[in-house]
């Protein structure tokens, strides 16, 4: 299993669209901000009001008050104490509450985005790192937006306003207090510099060791079959150490703070007791004007110092919103055409003109012409790696050519509608992905609710019909994760199926029935026939039944066609076809000899799973 790297790397090509999405999001709820913030200067300045009120009451006392004088400083005490709550709960209420939409919304844009992403952005990405942006990345964003966006204000405004209170109070106890302040912005400056990148570099590891997990539980069958748990384990294991190695270093780093912080707002109080306590015997203030000054400047010094715990979880946002931009300023290369040519009716006649492709700079295919006609079937042969899954993804715009074109109905496919492109050809890959739903849902998933004729249709000619009788609930069976419950070769025929409902003008057959046995194959093969008369098919094949009823068949070799023409022309040239298929013929007459002697293949005769399936005797994973 390759292993992942410590952090995806992805080209941006455009301005952040991430940071203009937040921006357009905080736009929207301006005024909820706004009246937040309210709240928060409300709060703010209703906490700095008991200490004067306990300046008055100490001063009285000190000129011999009434106990009804104190009965009513402790009630207006009550009070503001019960206001500052409200405001405190209001404020909570309106900032959080809206970062909770900000979230919703930006995870509405990121679900968008990631399907508007095409196939080359994935397979350089790793779905556990795109699993950790999605949900551990925009969750710390949320928080950045919310209650530590309400913390700044509520520490500005409150320093702010207490140090117009200090210097209403005494001008040189203020200039006192005040005169540390360059050493925590200072503190703070250096904090948030240094805690953005080693939070990033935890989340970056976070989002490796969510990948790992996210393989090994998809790949356990082959981890199985390989007896390699030891081996995956220790792989775990070292990810795992260096995701603590990572958030020791950034919870060391951010553990000091605080510390620092109360050292620096300790060192200037005890400077305040000192000059104050010298002004109070001097009777330059009075007890109650030191008593409001220090009541005062420990509201200040535990703002201050919940500081440390705001810039950690403002660095942490941050490191985050850059994983998220990341996510969100990758564009993919195939989009929609700006100015788009929708046919009214696609007849399904592809032409590939003069086309050339390559991976990096490994060239596939070069100067490739080929005309298909409408309703006609055309199989592609050749070896490994010649590019005959690469035409048929260029013709769904998978990839782009880098030279030529291709057409559907004479229009280049790359001015076609990206959804009516792809609606009008039915793609079955070697590979097919079944989600974790009931059969029905997965056949029907080009196809939402189709009439019932058409969907029992599907199925016997994708010959499924034998299997539902084996599985617990027929057609409702939830098949599991990636269709685990399924062998190989009925995996192959319910995807068959999904395309069979779409009833695509255009078919496109990518070695679809490989892991299905020459007997089901060709039953397979013989309901397909009256499906394809209509409509244009493309079959990658390696089957001499599949090869032989074809109208034309197209050999690739050296990243061009090498021959093409009928079954029995080339059968007659006696070139790379003939040697092909005389291959291919020998392999399965032996397929045919196993089954005479019992051990059926990937599928059985009657379409089951066989013995010896690509899952197992029960299709499950093996043991």
């Amino acid at each position: 299993m390759a292993s992942p790297t410590a952090a995806t790397e992805w080209t941006v090509r455009r301005q952040p669209r991430s940071q203009n999405r937040v921006r357009y999001w905080l736009l929207r709820h301006t005024w909820a901000y706004a009246a937040g913030f309210v709240t928060v200067v409300a709060g703010s300045f209703l906490v700095m009001l008991p200490p004067v009120v306990l300046r008055q009451a100490i001063d009285e006392i000190a000129a011999g008050t009434t106990r009804a004088r104190l009965v009513g400083f402790a009630a207006i005490i009550l009070v503001l104490a019960v206001l500052d709550s409200v405001t405190r709960f209001a404020s909570r209420l309106i900032v959080s509450g809206t970062s909770r939409r900000i979230e919703y919304a930006l995870r509405d844009d990121i679900a968008t985005h990631l399907m508007e992403l095409d196939r080359r952005f994935y397979l350089r990405s790793h779905t556990g790192d795109l699993m950790a942006r999605c949900t551990n990345d925009l969750e710390w964003m949320r928080n950045m937006l919310g209650p530590t966006l309400m913390d700044i204000a509520r520490t500005a405004v409150m320093l702010a306003i207490g140090l117009g209170f200090l210097f209403t109070i005494n001008v040189k106890l203020a200039l006192i207090s005040v005169a540390y302040l360059p050493l925590v912005g200072a503190v703070v400056i250096y904090v948030e510099t240094a805690m953005e990148g080693k939070f990033r570099a935890v989340q970056d590891q976070f989002g490796v060791l969510t990948n790992r997990a996210q393989e090994n539980i998809s790949g356990i069958r082959a981890i199985k079959a390989y007896a390699q748990e030891e081996a995956e384990i220790a792989s775990f294991g070292r990810d795992n150490r260096e995701l603590m190695r990572r958030a020791l270093a950034y919870a060391y780093f951010s553990s000091a703070f605080l510390p620092a912080m109360i050292l620096v707002i300790g060192s200037g109080t005890v400077l305040v007791v000192w000059f104050g306590g010298h002004d109070v015997v001097a009777d330059r203030i009075t007890i109650g004007q030191f008593v409001q000054f220090n009541a005062i400047l420990a509201l200040l010094g535990a703002q201050l110092a919940a500081l440390g715990f705001i810039v950690t979880s403002w660095q942490q946002g941050t490191a985050s919103m850059g994983r998220i931009s990341e996510l969100l300023n990758a564009i993919p290369d195939i989009s929609d055409p700006v100015s788009p040519t929708p046919l009214e009716r696609i007849r399904g006649e592809v032409e590939f003109h003069d086309v050339s492709f390559g991976y990096d700079d490994r060239p596939v295919l070069e100067h490739l012409n080929l005309r298909i006609p409408a309703g006609a079937t055309v199989a592609i042969v050749g070896g490994t790696g010649v590019g005959k899954t690469t035409l048929v993804e260029l013709l769904v715009r998978m990839h782009d050519p880098t030279e030529g074109r291709v057409t559907i109905d004479g229009v280049d496919v790359r001015d076609l509608p990206l959804q009516q492109l792809r609606q009008a050809v039915g793609f079955v890959p070697q590979e097919s992905f079944l989600f974790s739903e009931t059969l029905r849902a997965n056949i029907s998933f080009g196809r939402p609710d189709p009439p019932e004729q058409e969907l029992q249709r599907a199925i016997e000619i994708a010959q499924l019909s034998n299997d539902l009788d084996q599985l617990p609930e027929g057609l409702g069976t939830v098949i599991g994760e990636r269709g685990v419950t399924l062998s190989g070769g009925q995996k192959q025929r319910a995807a068959l199926a999904r395309a069979l409902l779409k009833d695509p003008p255009i078919l496109v057959l990518d070695d679809a029935l490989s892991h299905v046995d020459v007997h089901t194959e060709e039953k397979i093969l013989r309901g397909l026939r009256e499906f394809m008369r209509d409509r244009t098919t493309i079959v990658i094949a390696h089957r001499t039944s599949t090869l032989a009823q074809a109208d034309r068949i197209v050999v690739l070799a050296d990243n061009t066609i090498a021959e093409q023409g009928t079954h029995v022309e080339l059968i007659a040239r006696g070139g790379i076809y003939a040697r092909f298929y005389d291959h291919q013929l020998l392999k399965e007459q032996l397929e045919r000899a196993v089954e005479v002697d019992g051990s059926a293949g990937p599928d059985g005769p009657d379409g089951s799973a066989g013995p010896d399936g690509p899952d197992g005797p029960d299709g499950g994973a093996p043991q």
